[in-house]
């Protein structure tokens, strides 16, 4: 009777709500949209306890689409459209007004470039291992959206990593960590890329006794930024000191470099030292996504399937 009661206050307190969406798939062809006739669209209800599609239709022959549906009263509404295996999401929809979803092409020769990496590498712990947090911004000036080749096992992008690094892990950014994959020295991305930028963390140790640390430019950035605990270290490579950076109460000599200023790789000589704290890897993370502008968990974020 109690669970009776409980399950009547819960329905109670989010009641059903008629929710009724329509818009228009539009395709970006060049400077130009068109009609994106029949992708399958599907309408999204979002709670804290659950999410899931709720409705689907094909858009019609004009790109516009209908979608009806009831959805608890406190669910966030979205809305995504399927085109060439790769499904986009529109901002959360506000009721009564129409939804655009804009979409485009695929192709595999796509040219996707570094727009950033800002590495952050931290003192060595008592071990002396240290802990090292990449954050790398990937541009797609479009006008397609990157795909891999056509099988499952082409990557979409990949990366030199740096060698004889340990505990290598993808921190949840603008990609789900499953799109990733290691293989040998070289990091691999199995998802798609639509133009604009992404980006997302790499987190991984230097071994205990290491004397160098090497950053494979492979492919090379626009960009790049070396933040170090450790103060007055060799780094070779085209690096330019430029000064401090406190992050999280916490100071880093910082360098910086162009594209045209760096070598294919940039190494740092690591001659040991004090002991860093062991929250120092988490603590990074979260700062420098503060510092540098935020990684977020994007749910607009279009993915293949």
């Amino acid at each position: 009777m109690i669970r009776w009661s409980a399950l009547l206050l819960l329905v109670l307190a989010h009641p059903p709500t008629p929710v009724s969406v329509r818009g228009r798939v539009v395709r970006v062809v060049g400077s130009d949209t068109l009609p994106a006739a029949g992708a399958r669209v599907v309408l999204h209800a979002v709670t804290p306890d659950s999410q899931g599609p709720v409705d689907s239709v094909m858009a019609d022959g004009t790109g516009r689409f209908d979608l009806r549906s009831e959805v608890d009263s406190g669910a966030i509404v979205l809305v995504s459209a399927r085109w060439q295996g790769v499904e986009y999401f529109a901002p959360p929809v506000a009721v009564g007004e129409p939804v655009t979803l804009v979409v485009v092409d695929t192709a595999s020769t796509q040219v996707v470039t570094v727009a950033a990496r800002h590495v952050i590498v931290g003192g060595p712990a008592a071990d002396g291992a240290r802990d090292v947090v990449d954050l790398v911004v990937l541009r797609n000036p479009g006008p397609a959206t990157r795909v891999g080749g056509g099988d499952k096992l082409t990557p979409t992008w990949t990366l030199r990593l740096p060698p004889h690094v340990a505990n290598l892990t993808v921190g949840d950014a603008d990609f789900s960590p499953e799109a990733f994959d290691v293989h040998g020295d070289t990091l691999t991305l199995h998802a798609p890329i639509p133009p604009g930028e992404r980006q997302f963390f790499l987190m991984y140790q230097l071994a205990p006794g290491a004397r160098q640390f090497e950053i494979p430019l492979l492919p090379r950035p626009d960009t790049l930024s070396l933040l170090t605990e450790e103060r007055g270290l060799a780094v070779t490579g085209g690096m330019t000191t430029v000064g401090q950076e406190t992050v999280s109460g916490r100071s880093f000599e910082r360098r910086v470099s162009g594209s045209a200023e760096l070598a294919a790789a940039v190494t740092v000589a690591l001659p040991g030292g004090h002991k860093a704290p062991d929250w120092v890897l988490p603590t990074l993370i979260v700062s420098l996504a503060l510092v540098l502008g935020g990684a977020t968990i994007r749910i607009l974020l279009p993915r293949r399937g």
